[in-house]
Order: C-alpha cells, then sequence, then structure tokens
C-alpha cells in the first residue's frame, strides 16, 4: 500500500479559516458548544440510576448504553459526505436539537422495554453525530503557530464540565426528580445548538459536491496507516477504560454507602483542570508520545483505585489521580490525530477518531458490566485501569521501535 500523502503544513492547508494568533470567533463559538454538550453529557453519569430506578442491574445498564451507541456507529459512515455538504455548522446544529428532544423523552417512560431503548437510539445517534462534526471543526480553528497550546485550552471544555455537571445532576435528581433532570440537560444541548449560529459562513457553508467529502484517502489507508494505527489502538483502549468511571462509579458508589459521589467527579476533573493549564505548553514542545504514555499508565492507576473504595477519601483520591492522567491524555491523542492526517482527509479521520470511542463505550459498559455482574464491581475497576496501562504501553513501544518514531520509519519506507 502506498500509504497516505504527508499532511500538509497548517499554514497552507486550503479553506483554513484565519484567525492570526488570536483564537477567535469560530473557536469560541465552538469551545461554548461543546462545553453545553459535554455538560449535558457529564450529568448523564446519574443516567444509570435511573435505569436502576427502572429495575435493571449493572448487565442492564451496560446493554442500554452500548444500544445506544450502536445507533451512532450505525450512522458515521455516511456523516463525512453529510457534514460537507450541509457544513459543519447545520450539522452540528440540528444534531443537537435533536439530542435536545431525545434527553426530554426519556421523562415519560416508567419501565424498562421498547420505549427505553428507542429513545436511547435517538439520543445516541445524535450525540454521535454531533461529536463528529464538532471534532472535524477543530482543523480549520485551531491557530496555526499554536496547535499545542490552543488544542489543551479546547480540551477543558471536556474536563471543566466534568467539574460541576455530575454535582449538579446528582443535586436535580434528588430534589426535583429525573424529569427536572433530563429538562436541564436537553436544556444544555439547546444552548450547544444556538451556539453554532455565530460560528462563520467559512464553517458554515457547505460544499454541495461530493468531492469534499471524498478525502483524497481511502477509509482503509487512514485505518492501516502506520502513522495512526497505534493512535487507533491507544484510543480504543483510553476510552474502553473511561467507560468505568462513566457508567459505574455512581452505582458501586451506592453499593459502597458513599453518600456524595459527585466528590469523585469533581476531584477528577479539578486534577485534570490542573494539568492542562499548568503544563500545557508542553503538548507544543514535547513530543506527544513522550507525555501520553506515563499519562496513560497515571490514568489506569487512578481507575484501578477506585476498587478500593469504601469512603469518600478514597474515591477522591482515586480521583485525582485518575485525573492527573487524563489531563494530557485526551489533547496529546487528538493533536497527533490532526498533525498525521491529509488536509482532505480530515471528515473521515473525525469519523474514524470518535467512531473508536463510541466502539468502547458501545462494548465495554456491556463486558465491563458483565464483569461486575459475576465478579464485582472491584475487579471491574482494576480491570478497566489495565485497559489503560496497556494503552501506554502500546504508545511507547510503537513510537519508539528501536529508537525512532513511527513517522521516521513511515518517511524512509
Amino acid at each position: 500500500m502506498a500509504g497516505l500523502p504527508d499532511p500538509e503544513p497548517a499554514v497552507d492547508r486550503p479553506g483554513r479559516v484565519r484567525i492570526g494568533r488570536g483564537y477567535g470567533r469560530d473557536f469560541w463559538a465552538v469551545f461554548a458548544a461543546n462545553f453545553a454538550l459535554n455538560g449535558a453529557a457529564n450529568m448523564l453519569v446519574i443516567f444509570p440510576l435511573f435505569i436502576v430506578r427502572l429495575g435493571g442491574g449493572a448487565a442492564t445498564i451496560g446493554a442500554i448504553a452500548a444500544f445506544g451507541t450502536a445507533m451512532a456507529l450505525a450512522v458515521r459512515p455516511a456523516l463525512p459526505r453529510a457534514i460537507e455538504r450541509m457544513g459543519r455548522r447545520s450539522a452540528v446544529f440540528w444534531a443537537l436539537a435533536i439530542e435536545a428532544i431525545a434527553l426530554v423523552l426519556y421523562i415519560p417512560i416508567q419501565s424498562l422495554g421498547i420505549p427505553l431503548f428507542a429513545v436511547r437510539a435517538l439520543h445516541g445517534a445524535a450525540e454521535g453525530s454531533a461529536r463528529v462534526a464538532l471534532f472535524a471543526t477543530l482543523f480549520n480553528i485551531l491557530p496555526a503557530e499554536r496547535h499545542g497550546e490552543a488544542m489543551t485550552i479546547f480540551s477543558l471544555n471536556g474536563m471543566m464540565p466534568a467539574a460541576f455537571a455530575p454535582m449538579v445532576g446528582e443535586i436535580i435528581y434528588q430534589r426535583l426528580g429525573f424529569a427536572a433532570f433530563f429538562i436541564v440537560a436537553g436544556a444544555l444541548c439547546g444552548c450547544a445548538a444556538l451556539a453554532m449560529i455565530a460560528v462563520s459562513d467559512e464553517l458554515g457553508a457547505g460544499t454541495g459536491s461530493e468531492a469534499g467529502a471524498a478525502g483524497g484517502a481511502r477509509w482503509s489507508e487512514l485505518l492501516l496507516s502506520r502513522r495512526l494505527m497505534p493512535i487507533w489502538v491507544a484510543t480504543l483502549l483510553f476510552s474502553a477504560a473511561i467507560t468505568s468511571r462513566l457508567n459505574f462509579v455512581a452505582p458501586f458508589a451506592r453499593q459502597r454507602h458513599v453518600a456524595q459521589i459527585g466528590s469523585y467527579f469533581v476531584a477528577y476533573s479539578a486534577a485534570a483542570i490542573a494539568v492542562r493549564l499548568t503544563c500545557g505548553s508542553l503538548v507544543e514542545t514535547v513530543r506527544e508520545d513522550l507525555m501520553l504514555a506515563p499519562s496513560l499508565v497515571t490514568l489506569g492507576l487512578g481507575i484501578g483505585l477506585v476498587s478500593q473504595t469504601g469512603g469518600r477519601g478514597m474515591l477522591s483520591i482515586a480521583g485525582i489521580i485518575g485525573g492527573l492522567g487524563h489531563g494530557l491524555t485526551y489533547p496529546a491523542l487528538s493533536l497527533m490525530v490532526l498533525r498525521r492526517t491529509p488536509s482532505a482527509a480530515m471528515g473521515q479521520t473525525s469519523a474514524i477518531y470518535t467512531s473508536l470511542f463510541d466502539i468502547a463505550a458501545m462494548a465495554a459498559p456491556y463486558l465491563l458490566g458483565l464483569v461486575a455482574g459475576r465478579a464485582g464491581y472491584a475487579p471491574m475497576f482494576m480491570i478497566a485501569g489495565a485497559s489503560a496501562v496497556c494503552a501506554g504501553i502500546c504508545v511507547s513501544v510503537a513510537e519508539n521501535f528501536f529508537g525512532r518514531s513511527i513517522a521516521e520509519v513511515c518517511d524512509r519506507s
């Protein structure tokens, strides 16, 4: 296989929205949309308790989470072409609007059954579509001269909501019930959709043809590229690991009689935010894999420590360590994807990258739920932590094989 062409220098990318050394309106509009969307998503760490209230257990929680993600994957192959035809602004807007509606549709559901799975399907497909289109915009909104710094700042739109949204969601459902909980989550998605209205015409316009979606590269070239394959493997293992905290921390902490579950998510997010604010410049100056491997190992240790939960103190310690590891993992992974992708293939690469998170979100909760159902939550968290450690080992071995990076090997082949 001939392989992919070298990614073009950022300054020469056609169609790039010029925003100088500042971040510009598009950057902050997309930041705001992601912030609100992630606020809703982080509130939904309480969603497993809704399943428990309906009579479901660990395996049911995993199955419902997996089903919604399967629907997101089902629509994924058509998204690059649809995004280019509609324009990224419109694609994000309508996906978020549909997700807002889906969240409200959970309110009348009173039992496990087909209606719950139907709403979960709509919810999963809409959120998955929005995230593909949002990631695709990064190619155009990051300042050319400061990719690493900007990516680290941009990634705060995920961790900052994670610092308070789970606790807010917990308070809302405890005091007002799940109807109010879903209304607030839906309103956040609606705000995310409205934020996209501020995006400039350059990102809003579609190509109106299949040429822009074709990308000049085959899916197989992107999947099997030696520049990208180590990132795909690490992303899959990383996302499998973090599904454990999103889906099972709440029921496990409740089982261990921890009163304030939100304290874990606050500690985790605060640690990750602190790392990004204080060490973000490293992403610009240090080779990504040199940060990524130790960050993944630290994340794995933090997730594994959740298994020792017996009180709020240990759970918070696990959150701090996990957050320290997570802090630079996502921006480093995303930056590696952006820097190793030819400009014309960004839509396809965005679909692959976000699909890996969805694949893990589909399979891992179900498999981990089976482990928790048979062996208990504690061993399940140890297995999830080991997945992140394996991701770190994978990156380290792949990027330093015989002292040479994968990119160097490809350049000589």
